[in-house]
């Protein structure tokens, strides 16, 4: 078994409900570098193996803070709810566990806002099933999670984003279904800015921390209605900037600066994605080099100019891993 990936054999009833629901081939070697974005920086090279993570997860939420990853949540090898949250240290290229979870979710959405981690909605259930509307927010130096202001309606699946001065929440699944809904908390509650362009679940967010955030690809229900549609959220509206190349969901998200908001991973019916594509505010496509391995369900982010994509599932269904991934953004030495 190649370290740091696992495909899981279900039950039946299990792998035929994620991969009809929109929870989804392979590979090791990545294609050739993709062209650096002109104008971001972006050093041409490829992905890279970092150490594997303790436990082997998809449908994480992962978010940056202190200069370390922390990946949060998901489902388990056997399809269940996890409240484990594990620690990522760049500089040692070493894992650590943090604070659980008060609550087992997968599916849930995470940010960092530069003091403390946030995480906000996802699927309590065993399978796709009761969304929260939860948000809660841990402090690292106390390790103590403390309630937030839940969001005005429960979601899964959806996008969370800190863009410099609030939170932006957008897209998921409510309780009636697919939702649209663009959400941001200020002054302690939640406001509706307005809608995605088309309603989706499934999608990345990213922000720049200057005031723009960005919600990427998606999907409208199951793994056959995946879209490219970026839409872009700055003061109260919300607008629809363009597409990445590749329609996909189950895709993580990150900002890289001159690139703009980036879709990462993903999957689709014949299998997963390691496209790297990203958009800038004004609607411009361009990619990054793809993943070395391609992974849905995965978390990405950025620390110190280097781009991580972490955990996430290897193929369609529900499979898992502990993969870790490394991009250096901008030359070093």
């Amino acid at each position: 078994m190649v370290p740091g990936r696992r495909r899981v054999a279900l039950a039946a009833a299990v792998a035929a409900a994620l991969v009809a629901g929109g929870c989804s081939g392979d590979g090791d070697e990545g294609p050739a570098p993709a062209p650096s974005p002109s104008g971001s920086g972006v050093a041409g090279g490829r992905w890279t193996s970092r150490a594997a993570a303790p436990v082997e997860r998809t449908e994480v939420g992962a978010a940056a803070l202190g200069g370390r990853i922390w990946v949060l949540g998901g489902f388990t090898p056997s399809g269940e709810a996890s409240s484990d949250v594990v620690v990522y240290d760049p500089a040692a290229d070493a894992w650590t566990t943090g604070p659980a979870l008060p609550q087992a979710l997968h599916h849930t959405a995470a940010a960092g806002d530069g003091t403390r981690l946030w995480v906000a909605g996802g699927y309590t259930a065993r399978r796709l099933a009761e969304p929260t509307a939860a948000v809660r927010s841990l402090d690292p130096a106390t390790g103590r999670w403390q309630e937030g202001p839940p969001l005005p309606s429960p979601r899964a699946a959806g996008g969370l984003a800190w863009d410099g001065r609030r939170l932006v929440y957008g897209g998921g699944v409510g309780p009636d279904g697919l939702a649209g809904d663009v959400f941001a908390l200020e002054g302690g509650a939640w406001r509706r800015l307005g809608e995605l362009h088309p309603a989706r679940e499934h999608l990345a967010a990213a922000a720049d921390g200057r005031g723009t955030s960005w919600f990427l690809a998606g999907r409208a229900g199951g793994i056959d209605r995946n879209l490219a549609d970026v839409d872009v959220v700055t003061g109260d509206q919300v607008r629809r900037a363009g597409a990445v190349p590749t329609a996909r969901g189950g895709v993580a998200g990150l900002h890289v600066p001159g690139a703009g908001g980036c879709a990462v991973g993903g999957e689709g019916p014949d299998g997963t994605f390691a496209e790297v594509e990203c958009v800038t505010a004004d609607g411009s496509a361009t990619s990054l080099p793809p993943l070395a391995e391609s992974r849905h369900g995965l978390g990405a982010v950025v620390v110190d100019g280097t781009a991580y994509a972490l955990l996430g599932g290897p193929e369609p269904g529900l499979t898992v891993s502990g993969s870790a991934q490394a991009l250096e953004l901008t030359p070093r030495g």
